[in-house]
């Protein structure tokens, strides 16, 4: 049978149309910088750039595909939860405008991880977060263009490879003819389609629910917020919003956050656009979440949980589908929020080719042949896109075969990255004790426990975290034979399925929600290593962290520091906070004190003097 929910004219202009702009502004600035066709343009933007696009560009950057399905999809059947890490947000990217940014502004790098050559003088530590940095940004690309086809599918039936062909290639080709300016734009253009794209997805459906009322009502225990301090609850306000901080932190900490730091002229500048792009980056983010939440309302509304029901195999496949619903009868909307959702992909891809081409050419390029040509430098820099580019397309095609399972076990091991390369640039940062040495027991320890407590939770017999309460079923008898047509057909059971690759911790859904509420986290029935792997995912991260800082600080204090190393790279609460907040006004204060002080000494000198010849 023929689904009704098709794209129309309208849906298909808008789509290619926000595609479409993508392409021609990195074409614009292709031609506008061909005179000025230097590194330090290309990557940075010559570092004087306006503080708004680049903050806006920030948010788009890390608010993926991924994000806007995987948060609606656990907010839809865990809550919204994942909401409370805009409290994270808030308080990670304020530590790093704080504390971390006029460390790292001021020594005017092109590529984050030469940091370390100036703080340790080898490339020990260097080239592991290079390493660590590139893996991390190509197999996320991948699993984001993947997500992102899968969805694209799902809504307009534009085949998998051929949605896969046209990002890689398209985002390729902009990125590397128009370099850093035309991603800050096409991320500026992104950010005004997603947001629109949200907006139209939580007004249509909470309006179609009922109002605000209905929603709140039919959706009432997700809205629920649990403040108890059990790290075994998958999302509660303690875990998510402070447990999140060092997943958060890393993001910006990597090559991409940074070479929006480097674009800003000075540190005060660079410290602006961080306040800026947070309460943004926090607000969209609650957005996105509560999506999930309206859209089980609505069906409430309509009388149907397609998931309870089993009508879809896949809670990541709601959202793509309920769109095609929703918007049925607006023409032009449905393609907006595809146009939203590959917004999102095209600016991380955007981003982290600009960012590892950045990389790749100042870390490996640029040390073995530190004489090259600016113009070579250039050219050789827009190849590594395109390289990139091609790299990113082939493991994509490789990641689409792999199963649901085995993806989220991968997206689990990434995660367990962020702590312990978070730990490598604190102490380096905060630690004058730091040593290589240190550092790098400290980051290997700390991988290799949170890899074992995320190995734990998907082998052991830990029970599934339950469910909330499923939505009702009786008027499913309407919707069935329009969802089966085109959602629980064999194809898209396949591909649909990889889409929880941003859930882990996360059971099959091909069985209906019911059957696992009755699955209880009983302490008194588990194993001591159960309740250690039944921690809650988002804490795997801190973990890491943590035990990271503890051994890198240990085994620093039992092994050689370096000799001479660049004062600038350490902290000074004094230098790099008290006088960059203070400015001219601590130091008119010092001059007045010190002129004081002065002047204070010479009438004690003058009255002594006076003292001694009246007593002659």
């Amino acid at each position: 049978m023929k689904s009704k929910y098709l794209f129309g004219v309208a849906d298909f202009a808008v789509f290619f149309a926000a595609v479409g702009v993508c392409l021609v502004i990195g074409v614009f600035f292709a031609i506008w910088e061909r005179k000025r066709d230097t590194t330090i343009n290309y990557f940075l933007a010559n570092r004087n750039y306006r503080t708004l696009p680049v903050a806006l560009s920030f948010v788009v950057t890390f608010q993926s595909s991924l994000s806007m399905l995987g948060f609606s999809a656990e907010a839809y059947v865990y809550g919204i939860g994942m909401a409370y890490c805009a409290v994270g947000i808030l308080t990670a990217y304020s530590f790093t405008a704080i504390f971390i940014v006029p460390v790292i502004h001021p020594l005017k790098l092109t590529s984050v991880y030469g940091y370390f050559k100036l703080r340790y003088g080898n490339n020990v530590l260097r080239y592991m977060t290079l390493i660590a940095g590139i893996i991390y940004n190509l197999f996320y690309m991948a699993i984001i263009t993947v997500g992102t086809c899968i969805a694209i599918e799902v809504v307009i039936r534009i085949p998998f490879w051929g949605t896969l062909l046209i990002y890689t290639i398209l985002t390729s080709i902009y990125t590397s003819v128009g370099g850093i300016k035309a991603v800050i734009w096409t991320d500026v253009f992104q950010f005004v389609v997603i947001v629109s794209g949200i907006i139209a997805i939580l007004v249509k459906s909470s309006t179609d629910a009922g109002g605000s009322a209905r929603v709140f009502e039919y959706s009432r225990e997700r809205f629920k917020t649990d403040f108890s301090f059990d790290p075994t609850i998958r999302f509660q306000f303690w875990n998510v919003s402070f447990g999140m901080f060092s997943s958060l932190l890393y993001v910006t900490l990597t090559q991409q956050a940074m070479q929006r730091v480097f674009l800003t002229p000075t540190v005060k500048t660079a410290r602006t656009m961080y306040f800026i792009c947070s309460p943004i980056f926090a607000i969209v983010t609650v957005m996105v979440t509560c999506q999930g939440a309206t859209i089980f309302a609505y069906f409430v509304a309509k009388g149907c949980d397609i998931l309870e029901a089993g009508l879809v195999k896949n809670v990541n496949a709601i959202l793509p589908i309920a769109i095609r619903i929703l918007f049925k009868h607006q023409a032009g909307l449905a393609g907006l929020f595809t146009a939203a959702l590959s917004s999102a992909a095209l600016s991380t891809l955007s981003s982290c080719l600009n960012g590892l081409s950045a990389v790749t050419y100042e870390d490996i390029i640029k040390v073995k042949f530190p004489e090259l040509h600016t113009y070579q430098a250039t050219r050789i820099s827009k190849v590594i896109v395109l390289v990139y580019g091609l790299v990113t397309m082939g493991l994509a095609f490789a990641i689409s075969h792999i199963p649901g399972s085995i993806a989220s076990i991968f997206f689990s091991f990434m995660a367990c990255m962020d702590g312990p390369i978070c730990s490598v640039f604190l102490l380096s940062i905060f630690y004058r004790r730091a040593t290589t040495k240190g550092l790098v027991t400290g980051a290997f320890c700390g991988m290799v426990i949170s890899f074992w407590l995320n190995m734990g939770s998907k082998f052991s017999n830990v029970p599934p975290f339950p469910h909330l309460p499923a939505g009702p079923t009786n008027q499913c008898h309407k919707y069935s034979d329009q969802f089966l047509s085109y959602a629980n057909n064999s194809e898209n059971v396949n591909v649909t399925s990889f889409l929880a690759v941003n859930i882990t911790n996360t059971p099959d859904f091909s069985t209906p929600m019911s059957s696992t509420i009755a699955v209880s986290n009983d302490a008194s029935e588990l194993t001591v290593l159960q309740r250690i792997y039944s921690i809650s995912y988002i804490l795997f991260s801190l973990i890491g962290l943590m035990t990271s800082l503890l051994i890198g600080i240990i085994v620093s204090l039992f092994t050689n520091p370096p000799k001479q190393f660049n004062e600038r790279c350490l902290f000074s609460f004094r230098t790099h906070v008290i006088e960059e907040f203070c400015g001219n006004d601590l130091s008119k204060i010092e001059q007045t004190n010190s002129k004081a002080k002065n002047d204070e000494q010479e009438l004690t000198h003058f009255l002594r003097k006076d003292d001694e010849l009246q007593r002659k």
